[in-house]
């Protein structure tokens, strides 16, 4: 009887070990099986967090992303700084993420850190503002010093060839910035006889280009007409030109797209724009280190367009964003 027991009480344990095994068995399998599709973790690292031109190359980025099986994690600085800027790639750096996309905002600091990143085997590629002496893998953005031309060929279309001009730029000592007000002033000094009158920082905030363009304004009323080379000082430019009672009478020539932008167009506080491609940025910057990740290296420039957009083709181009963005979800 003690063994029928015994018998027993074995034959009761042999069910639980079987089933307390394949329970183990099934969790290292769903464990090996999560981390074989594992998706490679790229960061996308913007000039200023908040910027809604930031979120177009976000949107390409994440399209890609979206294509070659990754994630896209969008981070950076809530106010433009160079430090900042550069402890977000030491922050992804130190995550070990698979690649990184960023901005570059001061050339001479950035390169120690890109070369540190791309020496451990983690690709990098630069947008909207370039590093190229540099170890990075790619550039993908605008030529800044000839947008900066396409610029000074449309101030002197809307004023003529000779007057006064200010400049409000996003920043002066940020690298794309500094290369736009160079193509822009070199331009002007070889094919007119247009004067700059002064030229101010708005560290790409709107409420800083209000403030800055109004004390230009005041200070030179003989100003025909304002250059702004960050997304936001157009809108900012304009809200001053309108406190001031000068709408019509200062032109504005801006860059990029934004909403605000395009609608001071249509109203005519704002004459025309510079549009690059930042939704374009995004989405082949993401290639680019798919394809690097995946063994098929790719280096060099990826210049992407700048046209201008003023009233005569606000319309068409409106239209054609519309399509393209319905194509491109």
């Amino acid at each position: 009887m003690k063994d029928y027991f015994k018998n027993i009480k074995y034959a009761a344990i042999i069910p639980i070990f079987v089933v307390f095994n394949y329970i183990l068995l099934t969790s290292l399998l769903e464990n090996k099986k999560d981390d074989s599709t594992i998706k490679p973790k790229i960061v996308l690292i913007s000039h200023v967090y908040s910027n809604p031109y930031w979120q177009y190359v976000k949107l390409g980025a994440e399209k890609a992303a979206k294509e070659r099986n990754a994630v896209i994690e969008f981070e950076g600085p809530d106010t433009a700084s160079v430090d900042e800027g550069i402890r977000f790639i030491n922050m992804a750096y130190a995550a070990k993420v698979d690649g990184v996309i960023a901005y570059v905002q001061d050339e001479d600091k950035y390169k120690p850190v890109i070369d540190k990143v791309i020496d451990k085997g983690i690709p990098i590629v630069t947008v909207d503002s370039d590093a190229e002496n540099s170890k990075r893998l790619a550039y993908v953005g605008t030529d800044n010093v000839n947008a900066g031309i396409v610029g000074a060929k449309e101030m002197i279309r809307q004023i003529g060839t000779e007057g006064k001009v200010g400049i409000i730029m996003g920043g002066k000592i940020v690298k794309n910035q500094v290369e736009r007000v160079n193509g822009f002033s070199d331009y002007l000094k070889q094919n007119s006889k247009i004067q700059i009158a002064d030229i101010e920082s708005s560290d790409s905030y709107r409420l800083e280009a209000e403030f800055a363009a109004k004390q230009m304004l005041m200070s030179n009323w003989d100003i025909k007409a304002l250059f702004c080379t960050s997304a936001l000082d157009g809108d900012g430019a304009a809200k001053a030109i309108d406190s001031l009672g000068l709408t019509g009478k200062v032109k504005i020539v801006c860059f990029d797209d934004l909403p605000e932008t395009l609608d001071g167009i249509k109203n005519g506080s704002i004459t025309s724009t510079v549009v690059q491609k930042p939704y374009i940025m995004g989405y082949r910057a993401v290639n680019i280190i798919m394809d690097n990740i995946q063994g098929k290296t790719e280096r060099g420039l990826f210049l992407t367009d700048a046209i201008v957009v003023g009233k005569d083709n606000l319309d068409q181009y409106i239209k054609e964003q519309g399509d393209y963005t319905s194509e491109n979800k």
